[in-house]
């Protein structure tokens, strides 16, 4: 069973973490290497700072007794939510854990607002080095 955890400042630490790994997690994809530095907590330090503001909601996943990611929503106006990050812990990967908290907040967002309707994918618009593919809709996306 997946929930959602309000973050608080008691996650801090594993939230700094998880954040650095996320971002260098994405930076690996461009340039081959994952690994977190210095930098990369100050960065997600700051990272973390925005995300605590009023636009923004930030969630722990939990599965069972243990956190095992983060879920980020940013409430950019009028009617539109956007969950801009997610992250999941490698050991929880490919175990439908991302699946059952994009429903989970969709669910949260709705309690905000009385419509939402339209899904927003990422896509590289540069050369991927990207290896596997996932047919989503009709389109092919590298990831």
């Amino acid at each position: 069973m997946i929930e959602l955890i309000q973050y608080t400042s008691a996650f801090k630490n594993d939230m700094l973490k998880r954040i650095a790994d996320f971002f260098s997690f994405h930076a690996s994809l461009l340039n081959g290497t994952a690994e977190s530095t210095e930098s990369s907590y100050i960065e997600a330090e700051e990272t973390l700072e925005n995300w605590l503001n009023p636009l923004h909601e930030l969630y722990m996943i939990k599965s069972e007794q243990f956190v095992v990611g983060f879920l980020h929503i940013w409430y950019r106006g009028g009617n539109v939510a956007w969950i801009e990050d997610i992250y999941v812990d490698k050991d929880y990967r490919n175990k439908c854990v991302a699946t059952q908290a994009i429903h989970i907040a969709e669910e949260i967002i709705k309690s905000h607002y009385d419509n939402l309707s339209m899904i927003t994918v990422r896509k590289e618009l540069y050369e991927s080095n990207r290896d596997k593919t996932e047919k989503f809709m009709g389109l092919d996306f590298k990831y």
